[in-house]
């Protein structure tokens, strides 16, 4: 269960290696930063960000999502967490999400499982800071909350630097 609140969502901006990934995800080979595309993303939103009732800051510890919420938040008087259970998922978690369907059975134990849990504790981590909050993660993050919000719509790849608004 997703703690009730209304809550932002952005992706980060794109990598060099999202461009390489194509359709088929890959684990990154290391902690990848911003291209230059990416940080164009990020300064892109960073005027619609400026306009939100933002009071707290989330977001993964990979570099990409820092990056890009370092980017958009410039000009926030907002309170930033790090926090470690919004880390992005590996390719094989990856994977078996997309085998599975958005809502074929989701398993109640493996590596998907352990996974959304793992994002669930991370998004009520996020939540239970003052609010309203932005959170900066990735597509897998994004998956795994749609998963748990059984929001259908938006479960598929979420564009980069794309803010959405979650009101559940």
């Amino acid at each position: 269960m997703i703690l009730q609140k209304e809550f932002y969502f952005v992706r980060h901006g794109q990598t060099d290696y999202n461009i390489l990934e194509g359709k088929q995800k890959q684990d990154h080979p290391k902690d990848v930063p911003l291209n230059e595309t990416g940080r164009n993303q990020a300064r892109t939103i960073e005027s619609i960000i400026s306009l939100l009732p933002i009071v707290t800051v989330c977001s993964s510890p990979l570099t990409r999502a820092q990056e890009t919420q370092e980017i958009i938040t410039s000009k926030l008087q907002a309170a930033h967490c790090e926090i470690d259970n919004l880390g992005e998922c590996q390719a094989q978690i990856w994977r078996e999400m997309v085998r599975l369907g958005m809502y074929s059975a989701l398993p109640n134990e493996g590596i998907v499982h352990q996974f959304i849990q793992r994002v669930r504790n991370g998004i009520n981590q996020a939540l239970s800071l003052p609010g309203p909050t932005l959170i900066v993660a990735q597509g897998g993050v994004h998956w795994a909350l749609c998963c748990l919000m059984a929001i259908e719509e938006l479960s598929g790849q979420l564009t980069t630097a794309c803010p959405s608004i979650f009101d559940n």
